[in-house]
């Protein structure tokens, strides 16, 4: 692995990254491009796979099943948001195939988060990845459990998986990672749609103890369900084993492509830069990789956003070397 990442820092990947590498019985080896390592990172899109597993254990409660349409679990709506939430469940938002779009400025917008859910045009058919729908399901499971979502977290993954290293609006006396240096990406993206924001961070700053990601940190106050968590390499771990060992029925859904979702399973997917097994990826650089098959997975955390400039390297075409290596036994 040092090699790899090593290389990776050479060629402007990322400035720093970590990595852990685990099998079902535990972290088989640790690393660091710069020191011990140990350190926090923004989780961003690594949010997600987070908030599925709260809501594969609320499930397994019993307390809602999986094809339950979203609007009977928020109350009675009315109108363009009711027809909306009428025909959508709880594996479409887990599999993206909810018919949501991609992504939208709710920050830029401002107004309440159903009212906009009502307006947006609808997403393409089929499987349309979508920050839209994991915020969703932050509001479903809030509204299920009656708890605020910091709780939900650590009371359905934290505290059972035995994740100490995970939570949101992390204490800055924690060595974080700086998430980036401004909003560039987001900027650009609300500008091709024609919206103004005013209230973007500067340019060139260090962003630390706050989510890169714009609608976690401008609208939902650095809390969501598709973004905004912090973590360290060992909490990251930790997730990637518990889906390597388990053989809950409950839970296996989510490391098994789901039929018509394009390689989707309910918290992770296959292909792109899993070449093996399944996984997730997060915009700030970070990644959690789990092959069943070979009973090895990987948490590689970068801050690869830390640049004075816009993304330039491919993330992914790295992520995708790195894990085959590892299944080739190379690191």
């Amino acid at each position: 692995m040092a090699p790899l990442m090593d290389r990776a820092v050479a060629e402007g990947v990322f400035p720093y990254g970590e990595w852990a590498l685990f099998d079902k019985t535990g972290v088989r080896e640790t690393g660091a491009t710069e020191g011990e390592g140990g350190r926090w990172f923004d989780l961003a899109s690594l949010t997600k796979p987070h908030t599925a597993t709260a809501l594969l254990a609320v499930a397994a409660e019993g307390r809602v099943g999986l094809d339950d349409p979203v609007g009977g679990l928020l109350g009675e709506a009315q109108g363009a948001l009711g027809a909306r939430l009428a025909g959508m469940t709880l594996r479409a938002l887990l599999t993206h195939t909810a018919g949501l779009p991609a992504w939208y400025p709710f920050y830029a917008d401002g107004r309440p988060f159903f009212e906009i859910l009502a307006d947006l045009p609808p997403g393409q058919p089929g499987m349309v990845y979508s920050d839209i729908g994991y915020m969703l399901l932050r509001e479903v499971l809030c509204a299920v459990t009656g708890l605020p979502f910091p709780e939900v977290i650590r009371r359905y993954v934290a505290q059972p998986l035995g994740i100490g290293q995970l939570c949101f609006c992390p204490d800055l006396s924690l060595p974080l990672v700086p998430s980036c240096r401004d909003n560039g990406v987001e900027e650009n993206m609300c500008r091709e749609r024609g919206m103004a924001f005013d209230g973007f961070r500067p340019h060139c700053t260090d962003v630390v103890g706050q989510p890169n990601d714009g609608n976690a940190y401008y609208y939902f106050h650095s809390v969501s369900g598709h973004a905004g968590l912090f973590g360290t390499r060992e909490g990251v771990a930790r997730l990637g084993q518990f889906y390597l060992n388990t053989r809950d029925p409950a839970f296996l859904g989510a490391v098994t492509p789901q039929p018509g979702c394009e390689g989707r399973c309910l918290a992770f997917h296959t292909g792109g830069a899993f070449p093996t097994g399944c996984g997730h990826t997060g915009f700030t650089g970070t990644s959690l990789w789990v092959d069943r098959q070979a009973g090895i997975g990987l948490a590689l955390l970068t801050n690869r956003l830390y640049y004075d400039h816009l993304p330039q390297a491919d993330m992914n075409a790295f992520r995708r070397e790195v894990h085959l290596a590892l299944g080739r036994g190379i690191h």
